[in-house]
């Protein structure tokens, strides 16, 4: 089996090293430049001065490290450990110049030792190095004043993504640009633009810097760059916000409201086959219907494998009644879904992803046309309560024209907090 199910990006708890960041605001500035001048730079033979250039590398490093930190730190939602990418690897598209491996271990390093970060070193096959803001690294951006929006970003910076190799270690592919790919820039630019103009708070702080990217997944390194595989959008604060904090989300001074393709995985499976599906909720399945989430869980795994499943995938039996098997499932969705069958176990599920995002870019661009910010979720978006009609139709209206079917639209509730909850607070 191929490992790659629809978590392999979204379900890891973990930032990952932006090396587009910056210090842009002038408190964090100041403070990276301190704590740069704090810094031990690495021995050299006595008598020698260090380089010019070797200092504006080691400085620009430690800029954009503190940067991500303090991004790490200061966001409301998702784990503050932070990926750092520390393998020589040939330069790419990807790379910014002079952000290099040996810069930022170095920075890691010399910030490790002040205290203000924890090393958590590589495993191989199992966990690349993280590093985790310590309380006193903390302490120091409160005191500083920094904020989200002290954080900025250097001109540049992919928003097309190509990977390729096993989950634990993804690979990026350094493909040239085509005629596609010139498509795909020129769509993420205008939704980040849009983005970057819109008014966007989260408990009325300004969100700092936004740049989404279209993450695709390669079958192999060596394969011809294709972008038919994966291609879900990443990099709003939005998308990891507990449903339970939406509700201190704002566009342009209004509430959200969060609007989803109903089912939208299993439609598009049935769209596939060319076949269409009862009504309703498709994953209520009798025996589960108290257990939705299990339902998504285990069903969206199946259309994730090469070769038959014999057990629950990890997690999801907590998810399930007692009793239930991958066996009785599989029996009981051939049952309910025999049209879709024939794709269990075929790994379609990363085209399945494909042609929903294609369909969420394509809302979003016509939202802009539209002069409505939207906030991508996967297989939904939020937009302010008072566009959420006109997202709504264009939604409906965009699937027809790109699918042939018109797929249902669902408002979710945002849970608002209790009297008692905002008197506390």
């Amino acid at each position: 089996m191929k490992s790659g199910a629809p978590n392999q990006f979204e379900k890891e708890d973990v930032r990952h090293f932006d090396p587009w960041l910056v210090p842009e605001g002038d408190a964090l500035v100041e403070f990276a430049a301190d704590l740069f001048s704090s810094l031990k730079p690495p021995p050299i033979t006595p008598g020698r001065r260090h380089r010019a250039d070797a200092m504006a590398r080691r400085k620009a490093c430690t800029e954009t490290l503190i940067a991500n930190l303090a991004m790490a730190t200061l966001e409301a939602a998702g784990s503050r450990d932070l990926v750092v990418p520390l393998r020589k690897l040939k330069r790419s598209r990807y790379d910014r110049h002079p952000i290099t491996p040996d810069g930022v271990r170095w920075a890691a390093d010399e910030l490790a030792a002040c205290g203000h970060v924890e090393v958590i070193e590589a495993v191989y096959k199992e966990q690349r190095t993280k590093l985790i803001p310590s309380l006193q690294f903390l302490s120091h951006l409160n005191a500083h004043g920094i904020r989200r929006v002290d954080v900025g970003r250097a001109a540049g910076g992919e928003t097309i993504i190509l990977q390729a190799g096993p989950e634990h270690e993804k690979l990026l592919v350094d493909y040239r640009d085509s005629t596609e790919t010139v498509r795909l820039h020129a769509e993420m630019s205008a939704i980040n633009e849009a983005l970057a103009k819109a008014n966007i708070q989260l408990n009325g702080e300004a969100s700092g810097p936004i740049h989404l990217t279209r993450r695709f997944d390669a079958s192999s390194s060596t394969d011809a760059p294709s972008f038919n595989r994966h291609g879900r959008i990443y990099g709003g604060f939005w998308e990891n916000l507990p449903r339970t904090e939406r509700h201190l989300l704002t566009i342009g001074g209004e509430p959200v409201a969060d609007l989803d393709f109903s089912s939208m995985f299993v439609r598009l499976a049935y769209i596939r086959q060319v076949a269409e599906p009862p009504e309703g909720d498709l994953y209520a399945i009798p025996g589960l219907e108290d257990h939705r989430d299990g339902v998504k869980r285990v069903l969206s795994s199946l259309f994730f494998r090469e070769t038959k499943a014999r057990r629950l995938p990890q997690g999801a039996t907590s998810l399930l009644p007692v009793g239930w098997s991958m066996s009785r499932f599989r029996n009981a969705i051939v049952e309910i879904h025999p049209a879709i069958a024939p794709l269990l176990d075929t790994e379609i599920g990363f085209e399945l992803m494909a042609a929903e995002s294609n369909l969420l870019v394509a809302v979003l661009l016509r939202l802009i046309s539209e002069e409505v910010v939207a906030l991508p979720m996967h297989d939904g978006l939020m937009v302010a309560q008072s566009k959420k009609g006109l997202a709504s139709k264009a939604m409906e209206e965009v699937s027809l024209a790109k699918l042939g079917f018109t797929l249902p639209v669902t408002e979710k509730v945002i849970p608002q907090p209790t009297e008692r909850m905002t008197k506390m607070a």
